[in-house]
């Protein structure tokens, strides 16, 4: 690994075979977590501006963006497992002070992401107006979703390849690049959605359009701005030469899909259940959707920070893993899932006791706020099991077993989310649809901690 690589990145390789105190532990986890927990809270505070910005718009609004979040997950949910592949070749690469294979995994993962990238951003484009008749859009909520989904089909090439370009920062102990760069581009959003939401600084007033635009753009930014940085600036962590994307080296994509379809169907059969328990609640009408919307939202304050401490574990375990440290790998995950239990256990008591407060930040319609207190209520309720449900997760992904963190979320999104969603809307309502998904944060969490403590996944090969 060269001098600069070596002594700039956050990785394991300055340790030594010798046991590590749990504050030692404990530093590495918060240096790999609080920038990925900034950034994620910065994009939460933007979607946060952009709700509260369409919602002065009306509950239509907040309905047609709401049902177009789902399809739009379902796509995105593909890159998340093409970046845990990269996040584990990568970190293991770094584990094993091999920077120069680090930099090819990561050309060849971005090359391999591009033109499925630009195949799902076509198909956005084209298909808006079916997806949201799908999604169960009524009157006026379908054209304007349709608008929205086409103005930010554009932006989506951009996201889905930023998202590798993040993992592979990320897996090389560089979560500080992606956080700044977000900041920018989270800065352009919002002022973006300021001039073209409401029309200001000479810009006619385009609504939803605006918002989807703005962030568009915001998304073409960054991923500009991480490619740049990988290539051709000598400030970053983890070097990238053009000709590491010249051809693609099948051996390194076979291994990057060996680990990344199980994660990429992980996150396709979760988005997907998810997509249907929306689906599920369109039935009850528009005003459940967009309040389903702002308790979701809601939910955002505590659940993106704290995916910091899943990639905090991801890139640790893979990164112990390549430096023969297996002991390390454990108590990195574990650390890393005790910080994001109790962060979230204290935001989950926040919105128990203050679920109107919350909803304020959103929305000032009563005929949404009310039912969406109710929702962040039971929200509040299932924030522990999905603190450890999601850690442990990230824990198994990085050592490459995400065959088994499939299975599992599969299973648990589909029978319990979705099923018990079906059984219980007809006599509960809203509360009956959103009830099950305490039982499937729940079930997920047991199971994986419990596979976890066998210790079986310390010995995958990727």
């Amino acid at each position: 690994m060269d001098a600069k690589f070596e002594r700039k990145g956050i990785a394991l390789n300055q340790q030594q075979d010798r046991p590590e105190s749990r504050v030692a532990i404990r530093k590495r986890v918060l240096q790999l977590a609080w920038p990925v927990a900034t950034e994620m809270a910065l994009q939460t505070l933007t979607q946060m501006v952009d709700m509260a910005m369409v919602g002065r718009l009306g509950a239509v609004a907040i309905a047609s963006v709401g049902l177009s979040f789902r399809p739009l997950f379902v796509a995105q949910a593909i890159f998340i497992g093409l970046g845990t592949g990269t996040i584990a070749l990568v970190s293991r690469a770094v584990g094993a002070k091999d920077s120069k294979e680090a930099g090819h995994l990561a050309g060849q993962s971005l090359l391999a992401s591009l033109a499925v990238a630009g195949a799902l951003a076509t198909a956005a484009f084209v298909f808006a107006r079916p997806l949201m008749i799908f999604m169960g859009g009524r009157g006026e909520v379908v054209p304007l979703g349709t608008v929205y989904i086409r103005g930010l089909a554009p932006g989506l090439l951009f996201m889905l390849v930023g998202n590798v370009l993040t993992m592979a920062y990320r897996g090389a102990g560089d979560p500080h690049t992606p956080m700044k760069v977000q900041l920018v581009a989270n800065i352009v959003n919002v002022a973006g959605n300021y001039v073209l939401i409401f029309g200001h600084l000479g810009f006619p007033a385009m609504g939803v359009f605006g918002a989807a635009i703005a962030t568009s753009f915001a998304r073409i930014l960054a991923a500009a701005a991480l490619f740049w940085i990988l290539v051709c600036s000598d400030r970053g962590r983890l070097r990238l030469k053009l000709s590491d994307m010249s051809t693609l080296d099948l051996a390194v994509v076979q291994r990057l899909f060996r680990i990344g379809i199980p994660a990429a169907m992980e996150r396709i059969s979760m988005s997907l259940a998810f997509m249907v328990h929306t689906r599920i609640v369109a039935e009850l009408g528009m005003l459940a959707v967009a309040s389903a919307t702002v308790a979701g939202s809601v939910e955002q304050l505590s659940f993106m920070p704290a995916l910091g401490f899943t990639v905090a574990a991801s890139t640790l375990v893979g990164q112990s893993i390549g430096a023969r440290r297996p002991d390390m790998a454990e108590k990195s995950a574990w650390e890393s899932a005790k910080i994001s239990a109790a962060f979230m256990g204290s935001m989950g008591m926040l919105f128990f006791l203050f679920p109107g407060l919350f909803v304020r930040l959103f929305t000032d319609d009563l005929s949404v706020a009310e039912p969406g207190s109710s929702l962040i209520r039971l929200v509040a309720l299932s924030q522990v099991f999905t603190a450890l449900a999601h850690v442990i997760a990230g824990a198994l992904r990085g050592a490459g077993d995400t065959l088994r963190v499939f299975a599992v979320t599969a299973f648990s999104s589909w029978v319990l989310r979705v099923g018990g969603a079906l059984l219980l809307i007809q006599s509960y309502g809203l509360t009956g649809a959103w009830a099950p998904i305490i039982l499937d944060w729940a079930f997920q969490a047991l199971v994986l901690v419990s596979w976890f403590q066998t210790g079986r996944w310390k010995s995958i090969s990727v």
